[in-house]
This record gives structure tokens, sequence and C-alpha cells, in this order.
């Protein structure tokens, strides 16, 4: 029985074997899925199992039919799921086949694939499956007549009214078709069914109507038809029908996924051995954006017939299926607003970064269980009592045991026995072989992730804290621990105790960081119990000493327990002789073992080679002492070896396996060992014997060695007979990574997802085995300089990318300057000039690595190949980068006025408006908020920083104060008459809820974990609280802190309050009395904070913050000086760094500061170390950090900036090593010392207008300047400066270029007379009108538009318009002609016209602002529009057509774009003073929905190139624009786009 399920708990290794837990492979390591003959079982998406019948109507079963049964006509049911399909496919025969016979390799019933290998298929057998069959035999009686359509509507017509064995409709939903057209597109009866059809597969489809004549002939010929019917005919060239079906086929094409096969081989047509080519690929494919396309090596008659489900023809076919239901399975989950279980579960292994899991390792050692071992573990009454413990405690188990004395096979032993008993069992097995295993941040996510698929309240839980921003991969162990157990897992409902079983804690990176964190289980309310194994150490038997005695430690001893050795040696031992000498082998075996059973394995293989009891005797005489001996005697045997080539393997294979940061594959292995495995025949017998027992090949593949003692006795025994020196073994390992990544054609076998296996580990690792040479390989550095010196790093960093493993690039940065480190000169050892260059080149990459992260990962992510000509251009010239590929000729972007040579750490400006002043920045999940206190906050998304589309969120009135939910989707902000809740994805205010009438006002808010309550703490000393899951919420008083007034001190209202993250905690801070700290509960004062001096003082507090881990609150006095207090132990610590703001990292290990002076300071809470500062303009005004930490914010006023420094990236890397970190912290520390960021003040651009040529443009600013530039030459004048620093809100030149119009933010117009043609152009630039509007229009200025003859102006502001004369420099004429949203551009064919649009109104006008005629814009085919509910609407675009008899409007609302083609009408008579304006309708050309989320961009070209046009072009739809859809259109243009 097959069986495909999301979780497959147990399997079983033989008859008398329990069972066994397994969790889901990757595909990549196991094969889910096989073939099976018996009737498969399907296990939903839910984990529910449900069997699959098979079913059929219309025809019987086909073991009873005849063999030469061309099968039904109409459509029928082959295969049905028991339970619903998730997908219907519908199977098309061609001209000449038919339902059965087509699909039927030598009319085979048993080779009926769509019956008979679909169903066994994983996803294809969750769908049902079709044939349609209708009567094209060429060589029978029939109706001449019959046409294609009529075959076309019969199969609509059956897949909407057909019906199932029970008289019920079949109900078909969303389809794949193997057919060659389709009909019924127009046809109002089949609408549903073409609208679920998603995806069509055509096989040997003849498209094309060039060569159809010949076509016909060659498939009449291979038919032998002699009467021709209709439908034959209408295959000819340029038939009306053919012509009709492609032109309808092509406007639903890009709403479906289309895959082409094509043949390959000639088709035999029977006339002795004549093979002609039936179908040419030119003929078989689309050619349609998105088409994929696929050979199958096949003649045309085999495109369809497969001799079995290992056919390469059948696979491809299968793959293709699979693909595109999965595709559609997924698409249908998420438009339903649900995830499956299994999709979930992926989601959260995604999230928890699991590559692998541990069932791997648990198998591998499974494997190596014999029958009666380990059985004597549960009779021990320490272990007894740690699974049955009567109290519901959590309790921690050591077990022990010597080095290979069966510790992990007895963790296995254990792992199954806790499943057997039905309880709550994770485990993991630290590996020291692999150096993700020894982390304890893999070993939390691991048994998170196993908690997740255990318990589904856990899973929905960890995925909503994935809404946090937390990227838990990078994330250190504490902030995984707190985070995921402390806040998650062990407040859950569910009392059942949880088992953990973690094996190999000697072999951790830090076992006592393990066992710390571990005791932390203690306040679990869930019973936890923990089993540690691993050897006994001084390091670890310390660390044990200091367990908390509420987890009652209990430690069991492997060391007296040797009847497991004897039981192995009854199972593996195969000696012939009687009883008694078996059991003397035996016991001498067990003497002298010392209770290793490595030892003991090892000494049963060397004696079942023994024929003779001389032989087991001499055997057991020359058996080695220890393992020590044993590796001596394996060593021996590779250094004595007379075969150099198998000692060279030998050696080789050892370098890898030994040092190799994970177990690789054979094949991967194989690829590494490059020469020498290809010359190998066996390559995975010649490890095993080359090795000499030093490794082992597990079922799976992997290579690694027997134990890790074997490791430690090759790499650290340099007197041994043979061993692996590790610089020379990471040597050769790096070679081979650059090796890999700079194969030729690596890049296009990449982008052919055709990576050698080899691949994935040299991007990850090549730099920790740079590292780990030694400094003065010369071979190391030539290919390291030749890496980074080729295309070759750019196709790495794509790599990256596009496995989402950009991280990786920062751990290469510093495993790269470490490198560099060991390599400085000295006065013994000078560089030559060229090791110079060569070590500036390593050092400036080291630098590059970290800041392309920084400031594109973004764009990486999303587009992987922008790394290649997009990114580099945009770099600083004295980047590595850059000069070796930002300044290039083939074709990559050229970027001037780049203004740094060097990278910064600002990675972001975030802008918030002309006139916007901004006061609080806050950072959640994936948004950053920031509040306007006149009543708006702006959100931004971390990951692009653009504003969301719910952004700006208007309170209505002044906000006092505002915060995001854990999560970043709620916010709440304060005003003065209401507090409001919001959702940040859609900006809908989900409750409002009235102040109290004494309008306390609020010093600090907090939401609750769950987002269920809202704590405010207000100015009247009271904490209240406002539920949010009820109708009618109301304020709750829960505190009342009645601060008793101290002598000496004046007792006022509070200036500043802080709540703790769990909302148990807070400081109240007062100008003129000392800070005071009260637990909520009760309330109860706990403290005052008294100032470090001799002379008591008490400062006035600021800003506050409580640490998220511990009671302690970091604080800022007035003066600049921060403290640190810890209330219950009345300690207190200050230090002096000038700050006027503060904030602090959600994991509490980071706190930065800002000063009014625009300086930026980063600290470590525990220490206060000062690892990074910088240097900036304007005063700081609030701070913030990401949930990574990893950058963190700041708003100054105008505009906020995200910073990302490398000293927080490497702060996050220190943090997620498992070990002490000081010393890394203090080289940080060192380098703040030394350096200071420096950030220059930007002056942000506004707006931007080109001259006509192309040549020049001119930019204005928020402060008010404008200035002329050259775009070859720079900048070239400074046209104007504000003197009150008003910003230049719009801008406009003249078509003859000799003039600038420009307005700033108190409507004042300027108008600016060039000459262009001068060597110093601000030498001719004069004002030739200046002229104030802030009289004559209402609201602020929109555009401004010159005259074609540059005689007047027109200025436009929502409402209004007026016209401004050069000569006089006045106002001519002014008038109320606007419409809401709407722009303006001179009339294509008339200058003496104007055209005014809106979102739904189309004016003419002249230039007198006449109203000359309206049209209403007929929008009813727009179906994509946003209700009026979802904000205004505003045209933000016009463009012209190249024949000016249309123009393109792009209309925007809330981010979201539409895209509308109009005529530009002719010019009509004037409309008299009392007679209304002609109104009449105009229809449009809806651009296609799936391009409207695409910028248009504006480029000027020269003169000589385009004309006095500015063109607008987008690359990705010029293909596509002369074909856009429109159901009803009576205007068309032949070319939409001008392509310059």
């Amino acid at each position: 029985c097959l069986r495909y399920q999301k979780f497959s708990p147990f399997r079983r290794k033989r008859s008398d074997e329990s069972r066994l837990p397994k969790f889901p492979r990757d595909s990549s390591r196991t094969q889910q899925f096989g073939p099976s003959t018996s009737q498969p079982n399907v296990t939903e998406d839910d984990g529910s199992e449900s069997s699959v019948s098979i079913t059929t109507s219309s025809f019987q079963d086909p073991r009873k039919q005849s063999e030469r049964d061309p099968g039904p006509l109409g459509l029928n049911v082959v295969f049905t799921p028991k339970n619903s399909q998730k997908v219907d496919i519908v199977f098309v025969h061609g001209l000449g086949g038919t339902s059965r016979k087509t699909w039927s390799k030598n009319e085979d019933p048993e080779l009926f694939w769509p019956l008979k290998f679909l169903p066994l298929e994983p996803y294809i057998c969750l769908s049902r499956i079709f044939t349609f069959g209708y009567n094209a035999n060429f060589r029978a009686a029939g109706n001449i007549s019959t046409s294609v359509l009529d075959f076309a509507k019969d199969l609509l017509f059956d897949l909407k009214f057909a019906k199932n064995e029970q008289k019920e409709d079949l109900d078909v939903g969303k389809s794949l078709w193997f057919t060659a057209y389709m009909q019924g597109q127009n046809d109002p009866e089949y609408e549903a069914i073409i609208k679920a059809i998603s995806a069509i597969t055509f096989l040997a489809t003849p498209h094309r109507g060039t060569n159809l004549a010949e076509l016909l002939d060659r498939i009449l010929r291979s038919t032998l038809v002699i009467n021709s019917k209709h439908y034959i005919s209408e295959l000819c060239k340029n038939s009306f029908t053919l012509q009709k079906l492609n032109e309808q086929f092509r406007h639903i094409a890009p709403r479906l996924d289309i895959v082409s096969f094509y043949e390959t081989q000639k088709t035999s047509i029977g006339i002795k051995s004549v093979r002609v080519m039936i179908l040419e690929k030119d003929s078989s494919i689309l050619g349609y954006p998105g088409e994929k396309s696929k050979a199958l090596d096949a003649d045309h008659h085999n495109m369809c017939k497969y001799d079995s489900p290992q056919d390469p023809n059948y696979v491809s076919v299968r793959n293709v299926l699979q693909s595109l239901i999965a595709r559609i399975i997924t698409t249908a989950g998420a438009n339903d607003g649900s995830l499956s279980i299994r999709n979930k579960l992926d989601t959260s292994k995604s999230s928890l970064g699991i590559v692998e899991t541990p069932d791997i390792d648990y198998n591998f050692f499974r494997d190596q269980w014999s029958q009666g071992t380990c059985h004597w573990l549960p009779d021990e009454q320490e272990y007894l009592e740690w699974l049955r413990s009567l109290t519901p405690k959590s309790s921690i188990v050591w077990l022990k045991g010597g080095a290979a004395a069966g510790k992990s096979v007895l963790s296995s032993f254990i792992i199954n026995n806790l499943v057997e008993q039905g309880l709550c069992c994770q485990y993991f097995f630290i590996r020291f072989g692999d150096t993700r295993k020894r982390t304890l941040s893999l070993l939390l996510r691991s048994i998170a992730y196993q908690l997740a698929s255990s318990r589904t309240t856990l899973l929905e839980k960890i995925l909503q804290l994935r809404e946090e921003g937390i990227d838990f991969e990078t994330a250190s162990p504490r902030t995984i621990w707190d985070r995921l157990f402390k806040g998650v897992v062990f407040k859950s409902e569910e009392q059942e105790p949880m088992y953990w079983v973690i094996d190999g804690l000697d072999e951790a990176d830090d076992p006592r960081a393990v066992i710390r964190l571990l005791f932390e289980v203690s306040g679990s309310s869930v019973p936890v119990r923990i089993m540690l194994i691993g050897r006994e150490t001084s390091e670890i038997a310390a660390s044990f000493q200091k367990v908390p005695l509420e987890l009652g430690l209990r430690s069991i001893s492997i060391e007296s327990h040797k009847e497991d050795l004897s039981h192995y040696i009854q199972q593996e031992l195969s000696l012939s002789g009687d009883d008694k000498f078996k059991e003397d082998v035996s016991q001498t075996i067990v003497r002298e073992s010392q209770n290793n059973f490595l030892w003991v394995r090892l000494a049963v293989e060397a004696l079942n080679r023994c024929h003779s009891k001389e032989g087991v005797e001499l055997a057991l005489h020359e058996l080695p002492i220890g393992m020590g001996a044993f590796y001596d005697r394996m060593a021996w045997s590779i250094a004595q070896n007379t075969d150099s080539i198998q000692r060279e393997l030998a050696s080789a294979i050892l370098q890898y396996v030994t040092t190799t940061l994970h177990v690789l594959t054979v094949a991967e292995l194989s690829y590494a060992l490059h020469e020498e495995a290809f010359r190998l025949l066996d390559f995975q017998r010649s490890i095993i014997e080359v090795c000499c027992g030093f490794v082992v090949i597990d079922k799976d593949g992997y290579v690694d060695m027997v134990h890790q003692t074997a490791r430690e006795y090759l790499l650290d025994s340099f007197n041994r007979p043979f061993h692996v020196k590790r610089s020379v073994a990471h040597k050769q390992i790096f070679l081979s990574c650059m090796r890999c990544l700079m194969a030729v054609g690596i890049r296009a076998k990449v982008n052919g997802r055709q990576e050698p296996l080899f691949l994935k580990y040299a991007a990850c690792s090549w730099f920790v085995h740079l590292e780990a040479t030694s400094g003065d390989e010369g071979e190391v550095a030539e290919t390291l300089t030749k890496f980074l010196a080729g295309r070759w790093v750019l196709t790495w960093i794509q790599i990256l990318a596009s496995t989402d493993q950009l991280r990786v690039m920062v751990q290469a940065s510093r495993h790269l300057s470490r490198y560099l480190s060991k390599q400085k000169p000295d006065d013994k050892h000078p560089l030559q000039r060229q090791d110079v260059v060569k070590h500036e080149l390593l050092n400036t990459w080291a630098e590059d690595f970290g800041r392309i992260v920084g400031k594109f990962g973004g764009i990486l992510r999303q587009n992987p190949e922008s790394i290649y000509k997009h990114i580099p251009p945009f770099c600083p010239q004295n980047s590595a980068i850059y000069q070796y590929f930002g300044n290039s000729k083939d074709g990559s972007l050229l970027v001037s006025g780049i203004s740094g040579q060097t990278w910064d750490d600002s990675l972001a400006r975030l802008s918030f408006g002309l006139g916007t002043y901004a006061t609080s920045i806050s950072a959640a999940g994936a948004g950053i908020a920031t509040l306007v206190p006149s009543g708006k906050v702006c959100l931004h998304d971390s990951l692009n920083f653009d504003q969301s589309s719910a952004s700006p969120i208007r309170h209505g009135e002044r906000v006092y104060s505002m915060i995001l939910s854990n999560s970043g989707t709620l916010l709440a902000t304060y005003g003065y008459h209401t507090i409001k809740i919001w959702r940040t994805n859609t900006g809908n205010c989900e409750l409002s809820i009235d102040n109290l009438q004494s309008r306390p006002r609020p010093l600090t808010m907090l939401f609750s974990e769950n987002d269920d309550f809202l704590l405010v703490g207000s100015d009247d000393r009271r904490i209240r609280s406002l539920y949010l899951n009820i109708d009618s919420p109301s304020w709750q008083i829960i505190a009342d802190l009645e601060e008793p007034e101290l002598e000496g001190h004046f007792l006022n209202s509070p200036n500043h309050m802080a709540l703790d993250r769990k909302g148990k905690l807070v400081s109240v801070a007062y100008r003129g009395h000392p800070l005071s700290a009260w637990e909520i509960d009760g309330p109860v004062h706990i403290g005052h904070c008294w100032r470090t001096r001799d002379v008591p003082a008490r400062g006035e507090v600021i800003e506050a913050v409580w640490h998220p881990r511990q009671p302690e609150l970091l604080g800022l006095y007035t003066e600049g000086v921060v403290f640190r207090w810890r209330p219950y132990n009345d300690e207190v610590a200050e230090f002096a760094v000038g700050a006027s703001r503060l904030a602090m990292s959600t994991d509490g290990s980071l706190v930065v500061t800002g000063d009014v002076r625009g300086a930026v300071k980063v600290f470590t809470t525990a220490d206060f170390t000062n690892i990074y500062q910088l240097a900036s303009e304007d005063n700081v005004l609030s701070l913030a950090f990401s949930p990574d930490i990893r950058r963190f914010y700041d708003v100054r006023g105008n505009y906020g900036t995200v910073w990302e420094p490398n000293a927080l990236l490497k702060f996050v890397e220190i943090q997620d090593k498992d070990t002490e970190s000081g010393s890394e912290i203090s080289s940080l520390a060192q380098t703040s010392s030394h350096f200071k960021n420096v950030s220059r003040k930007v002056d942000s651009i506004t707006c931007l207008a080109a001259s006509p040529t192309g040549r020049f443009y001119c930019s204005g600013t928020e402060k008010g300047a404008v200035y002329l530039y050259d775009r070859q030459r720079g900048k070239l004048a400074e046209i104007y400066v504000s003197r009150s620093f008003l910003g230049i809100e719009q801008m406009a030149w003249s078509h003859d270029g000799n003039y600038l119009c420009f307005s700033d933010l108190s409507k004042r117009v300027f108008i600016k007379a060039l000459d262009l043609e001068v060597d110093v152009p601000d030498s001719s630039v004069e004002t030739n009108a200046l002229s104030s509007v802030k009289t004559i229009l209402d609201g602020p200025i929109t555009q401004l538009l010159f005259h074609p003859d540059s005689t007047q102006a027109m200025v436009c502001s929502p409402s209004s318009t007026c016209t401004i004369s050069l000569a006089s420099a006045s106002v001519t004429v002014s008038a109320k002609t606007g419409i809401a949203g709407s722009r303006r551009i001179v009339h294509p064919n008339d200058p003496t016209l104007i055209i005014c649009i809106g979102p739904n109104d189309f004016y003419l006008l002249d230039w007198n602002l006449s109203l000359l005629r309206a049209f209403k814009i007929e929008r009813s085919l727009d179906h994509n529009r946003l209700s009026p509910s979802q904000g205004q609407e505003k045209v933000v675009e016009i463009l012209p057509t190249a024949n000016k008899t249309h123009v393109l409007l792009q209309i925007e609302r809330m981010k979201e774009r539409t895209f509308l083609i109009l005529e530009a009408p002719s010019n009509p008579a004037a409309v008299g003073e009392n007679e209304a304006a002609d109104v009449g309708d105009i229809s449009t050309k809806i651009f296609p929905h799936e391009l409207q989320f695409h910028p248009f961009i504006g480029i000027p070209f020269d003169a000589e190139a385009a004309g006095d046009q500015i063109r607008k072009v987008k690359k990705p739809i010029e293909s596509k624009t002369s074909d856009m859809e429109s159901e009803q259109t009576t205007v068309r243009s032949d070319r939409i786009v001008s392509d310059p």
C-alpha cells in the first residue's frame, strides 16, 4: 500500500522491531514517494487519511475490455479520489486518435497511463482524471461537415452538464487540458468553465498556420486518409477557423500556465522506410511570454504513449503535471485564507531555519541497535522516577558514559521507548562533525519545530511570532529561548509532560551554555523532562553542580552495564563451534573491551573473518588494547598501502571527512574530489576499502567518521603512522569550493536549475576553509584573487540571494578579514607592490560583502540577477564591486552624481512629505511607524522602506502617543478626545474609544502579548486597561500609584512612565521627585532611584526602559547621563554619554542613544561597552531598534534614517556563537573608539524636470534650492536658494528649453530664463517672472505647464487654474476648472488646447480656461477597480502615444495602479457663456491588470534620437502593449508605448 502523508511518525526496521519515530525528509535526501501496483492511500493536507477509489463511467473495467477497444466518446471519468478532488485533469486526443488508444502504448490497457500511472503520483493522486473522446477517425464514415468547433462545443457541453454514475453533476472545477484549441470563450453559457481553467499542456500540437498545407499532407500520408473531412480542411494555411482560434487564445493565454512539448524524432509513414518530421519545433510552441517548452525523445505517434512509469518521456510530462497541480493547490489554499497543516509546518520549518529534521541522525544510530541490548535502562530506578514522576515539575537526568560506549545508540532506544508509550518526545543529536549541529541555536529551533509538528496550538503561536519579524535562524539562543520557549511553549495550556532527549552534550560548542539555559525549564508551567547524554568531563560535571534543587538532578552511568556488549556479540558474532568456545570468545572480547562498543564491533568484524579455531585464537591474541591501538592499526594499513593511487585517495577522502563543516553525501564528495573520483569504477566501495575502517556510509549515502574519537585521532596525532594536517585539508577543500564556484558555465547552470551537487556547500563554506588555511599559501591567495576579480563572485552572490542565504555574505566578510589579518606584513616580511594591491582588493571585498547585504539585500531577494548590472553602478566608487563591475561598458547602467566615495551606514531615508514633522518612531514585525503629532502616522515596510498601502493613518485630531503591537499588526494612537486601534495592513480603524472626561495625558502604552488588551499609564498616576476583544470596551483602573511625597522634594504630576514587556512593573518619573518603581499587581512600591553622587541629587528622568529579561531599568537624565537601576537590589550605575534620547533592543542586549547634535552611540547593556558611534546633523528626536537588532531607526523631524552598521551585523554574528564572546565584543569597542561614522546632511530632492533635449535637468529640494545639471558634466549652477527654506513643490521646463518654472510651499511661482549655450550657465540665469498665486488658487499647487510658444505658463491646483504671462509677469486669467485628482497636458495635435483628465472625467479647455467639451470616462470594464471607500483616485501621469491620437493614463489609489488608453478628441467649437458644455462618453482600453504593478519610468532623450518629447518605456511589457485586452473598445492604437 503506497502512502502519501504530511508526517510519517513511525517506520519499521524489521519484523521484530518496535515503532520508530520519523520526521519528513527533504526530497533531496530520500524519495518520499515510490511506485506501487496496489490501490493507493492518500493522506490529505490536514493529516486525515483517505483511500482513493478508481471509478469508471461509460466504459467497463479495462481488464475486461478488448485490447482493441478504442475507448468511449464524450467526457468520461477515469479516476476519482474518494474525498473531494483538488484539481480536474481532462485528456483530449487529436485528430485520428481516441480516448484510450491515444494514451496507451501499443494499445495495451495496462499501459493506459492516465489510469495506471498518474493516480500513483504525489499531488496528481489528488486530482480527478477525465478523458474526452470524439469521432475523429479519418477512415470511418461520418458527417463530412463536422468541424473542430463542433468537437470543442461537445467538450464544453460535457464539462458543464456531465453526470456521474449516481446521476450527480460532475461539477468540474480547475482543469488542466491536454488539448489543441479552445472554444467558447465568448459564450456566457460556458463562462464558469472557461474561468476554471488554470493551465494547458500541449503534446505535439500544430499551433502555426504557415506550413499547415505541408503538415496536412504529412498527416494524411501517415494516417492513410482517403477522403478528407471538413475538420481537416480547417487546418489549411490561413483558414478562418485557425485565425479565429489563434486570436481568441492570444487574449486568454496570459491567465494560464502553458507548457508545450515538441517531438524530436521523425515518424514512419508506412511507405518502406520513409520517415518524416510531422511537426517542427516552431509549429509546436506558441512563443508566448511565460510559455514553457520542452523536447521529448519521441516521434509524433509516441509523444503521448509510454512504456512504464520510468520512461523518461513520461517522467518529463509527470513532473510538469505535478508542478502545475502543486501550484494550483497552493494558490487555492492561499485564496481561501487558510493554510493546511502541512503548509503551516513548511512555513514554520522555513521561519525556524530547519534544513533537516533530526530523524536523519536518529535513523543512523537506530540502525546500529541490536536486539536485546539497552533493555536494562527501563528498569533503572532513576530512569523510572524521571519518566513517571508523580510531581508536575520539570526534571533533568544525566546519562553519562565513556567514549564509544554506545551512548547514541542508547539514546535512539530511549526515544523509541518514549514514542512507543505515546509520550510527547522531542530529541536532538549534537554532532561534532557538523558545525551546524553543535550550536545551541539549532538545538532549540529543532525542538521547537518538533513541538509544532505534534501540537497544533503551538504551531499557530509559532507562526504568529513569525509576524514579529524575528529571524530565528540568525537570532541568538537567548532570543529563541525567551520568545519561543518562555513566551510560547512554557505557557501552553496543555499540561502533558514534554520529554527532551539530547545526545552528544560533550560535542556541543559550549556545553556549559546548553546546561545553563536548560536549567531555566524550572520556570515552565508545563513539565519538561530532559535527558542529557554525553561523556563525563570536568567542565560538564562542574556545570551540573549548579543545577537548581527543584529540578531534582539524577544521573545514570552506563559503565557498569556490560550485558549490552554480550548481547551485541551474541547477535553479530558468526563463528562455528560449540557453545563453550563461543562463550569463551565472548567473555574475552567483553573483558578486553574497556566497555567500548566501537572496539567490540571492530573486534567482532575481525573474528568473523576467521575460518578456524587457531585463526580465532591468533586474532584474539593480536587484538589491540584500546581504541588508540585499533586506530594505529588502521592508520598503518593506509600508510603501508603499496598502491600510491589508493593511498592518495584515502588521504584526500579523510581530509574532507574530518574537516568539512557538515557531513557530505557520496555524490558531493565525488564532485569535490574531482579527478580522483572520476577514475574509479565503484567510488562508494573504494571509500570503504581505502580508508580502512575510518569512515562509514549510512543508508542515506552520507560519508562520516566511524566515531568522533577517530576524527580526534587523525587530526591530533602527529607521531602516528598516518594523520591529517588541518591547514592542508582546509586548503584542499577551499580549492575544491573555488573549482565548483568557478566552473565553466556555472551561471547558466544556476539559471537552468542544474547546479552541481557540491555547489550549496561550496557557496556557504569556502570562506571558513579559507580562514583555516595557513596565511602563506600562494596558490590559495592566487585562486582567491582570481575569484574576486571575475564575475564568479557575482554568481556566488546570486546563488546566495536565490536561496535566501544572504546572511552568509556577512559571515564571509568576517572570515575574510580574519584571513587577511594573518597576512599582515612586518619588518622582516614586507609585502611586495603587487601583494599590496591584492591585499587592498581583499580588504575592500571584505567590507563590500557586508555592505551589499545591508544596502541591496531586499532588491537581491526579489531579483538575484540584479547583482550583475543593476547594483554595481550604485555602489561607491572606491568599492571593489564598483571598480570591477560598476563602470563597465557592456550595457549596464551608468549612474552619475553619487555623493559618497566610500560606504556609509545609512541604509535608507524615510520621507514623510513636505512640511511634515515627525517626533516618534517605532518598529515591530515588518513595519515601521512614525508619529506626526498633528494627527498622522506614516507606515513604512521594513523590507523596501516604501510607504505601505495603508499609510498614512489619520487619527483625526492631535495625537499624544502611539505604539505598535509585538507582531506589528495593530497600532494604537492616543489623541486628545479618543484612542483608536488600527489594522496596519489595511489602515482600518478596528476600535475607537472616548477618553476620560478628565483628559489624562498618556505617558506609556503597552499591548499584551496576545494583543487582547492595552495598558495605558497616564499623568494622573494610574494604570488603566482596555480590553480589545469585547464589543463595548471601557477603561478599567488596574493600579492607582499613590506616591508618598518625600521630605525635601516636591511631588508633582509624572512626566514619564515605562511599563515592562510583561506589564508587571512600571517606573514613574517626576520633575521634582526621585524616580520610583512599582509592581502593578497590588500595587506594591519597590523603591526610589537615587543619583550616585556624594551630595544626594534626584535629576529629572526624560527617558526610561525596562530590560526585557530581568528587573532592570535603563534611563536617561536631562543632563545626558544614562543610568542602570536594579530596584530590587537598589544597585545604581551611571554613564555620562551626553544623550537626549534612548532606546533598547528587543532582546535587551543593546541600547542606542542620540543627542541634540545628531550623534548616535550604541552600547552593550551588559557592561555598557560602546560598540558603534556616528556623527550626523539635526537633533535626534526618537530611536528604535529593528526586531532582529541588525538595524536601528531614528527620526529627525522632517525625515527618518535607517542605519545598518557592520558593527551590529558582527555583534549579531558573535551572539550566534554559543561561546563566550567578550573578546570579540571588545574588538568592536576598539574599532568604535578609533572610528566614527560621519553622515552628511542630505537636502532631499522634491521635484525634477528635464530639458526637451534631455541633456540638462533641474532639481528642487526640500530646503528650497534649485540646481541646474548637465547629464555629462554634473552640477552647473545654483539657480535659486530660498532664504526661508521653503521647499520646492513643482517644476516644469518650457518646450523650447529656454525657460524653467517652479513653485514653492508659499505658492510663489518663479519663471527663470536660461541661456544654455554659454559656458557658464549661472551667469545667464535671470528671473523673467515672479508671481504669488496664494490668493488666487485654492489648495496646493499640483502642476505647472508651459504654452508651446513659451508666452505663458499655467498653474494648477486641485480645484482651480490660472495662467501667468511671461511678458508681464502677472496672472492673466483664472478659473474654477479643476477636477479632483486630475492632471493636464497640451493637446498632442492642437497646441491651443489643454486636456484635463481626472479618474472619471475628461475636459477640453483652451488657454483662456474656457471649457470646450466634457466627457465621462467609461470604466465599466475595469473589473479590478477599487471601491470609493478605499481612498481617493488620482491621475499621476498622462502620456500621448507616438501617433498623437491617443493618451495613456496612469491612475493610482493606495499604491494600486490602473492604466487606461483614451482617444484624444478633436477641436470643437467654444461654448458660449450661457451654453452648457457638450457632455459625452469616451471609451477606454484597459491595460492588462498583471502589468499594472510595474511603474513607468520617465526617460528623456536627445532631440536627435527622439525629438522634443519625453517618452516612457517599460521593458518587460514592450512586447505586450500592442496586444492589450479589451472587450469593448472603439479606439485602437498600433503603438501604445514609444520605443526609444
